[in-house]
């Protein structure tokens, strides 16, 4: 079922080091040879590659430290265009938060026309000892926790030439990607809006490409703490809020639509 050696790439970014206790060490667990680029969007800390070792021991690791913070959103589109520039060997590329964990990255034989693989992803949000318990068996149903489909832009593969293509197209809006995100108080989820975005653009520029579903786990949502602020912004806890997130969201990709018809348009000219 699963092809024989695609190239993948795990794409971190991260502000708190602690956070990286968390979702480095299960890495050494996955069964996939895979390229690990690490983005430390703190500028007030170098992340060191002895201190990434130190938790995590495997494979070839990028690490990127910035001058200057980019926030939640850019980070991940300067993390594609590094893997791009470096010319990184990348079939696929699969985000993942600082304080979550993958467990699985096999990518199954499929047609070329599916640009995304979404699979299953376990939420822990009750007890910190579940922490310690998550194992690749989960991929096939988690004891504990709840467990669902994960349309989002972390644990997701994702065709590398068509996330290439879109940081390119998403550096055309960014200003007003900041403008809009600006407007609410509420933090709106950078990698629920870039998968919003994702697939908005695939729809104009590529539209016999479609993500695929499998009914599989491979990753793992921890949810404990519930902060109440994060990157500066409220964390959506009722209804009320979340209505505002949900339609900021539909706001950005009414925006995506927009723009990647004006860019098709002008290219044809």
């Amino acid at each position: 079922m699963f092809k024989a050696k695609p190239h993948i790439v795990i794409a971190i970014t991260t502000i708190d080091f602690d956070a990286l206790r968390v979702s480095l060490p299960p890495l050494q667990r996955l069964r996939d040879k895979f390229t690990l680029v690490i983005h430390n969007d703190n500028p007030a800390m170098k992340l060191r590659r002895g201190a990434v070792r130190k938790m995590y021991s495997r494979g070839k690791l990028h690490i990127i430290n910035v001058e200057q913070n980019l926030g939640e959103l850019e980070s991940r589109i300067a993390t594609i265009e590094y893997i791009r520039d470096k010319k990184i060997p990348c079939d696929w590329i699969i985000f993942a938060d600082d304080d979550d964990v993958l467990i699985d990255i096999g990518v199954p034989n499929i047609d070329n026309n599916k640009f995304a693989i979404v699979q299953n992803a376990t939420t822990v949000s009750e007890n910190l000892t579940d922490i310690f318990k998550i194992s690749r068996k989960w991929t096939v149903g988690a004891p504990i926790g709840k467990t669902g489909p994960h349309f989002d832009i972390t644990g997701t593969l994702i065709r590398a030439e068509i996330l290439f293509e879109f940081a390119e197209f998403m550096r055309t809006i960014l200003d007003q990607t900041g403008k809009l995100l600006s407007q609410t108080k509420y933090r709106v989820p950078a990698s629920g809006i870039l998968w919003a975005g994702l697939n908005a653009f695939v729809r104009a520029r590529h539209p016999k490409m479609s993500p695929i579903y499998m009914n599989r786990t491979n990753y793992v949502s921890i949810k404990i703490g519930r902060a109440t602020t994060k990157y500066g912004k409220t964390v959506p806890n009722n209804a009320s809020a979340h209505r505002v997130v949900v339609d900021t969201i539909k706001k950005f990709t009414e925006l995506v639509e927009l723009a990647a018809a004006q860019n098709m348009v002008a290219e044809s000219q």
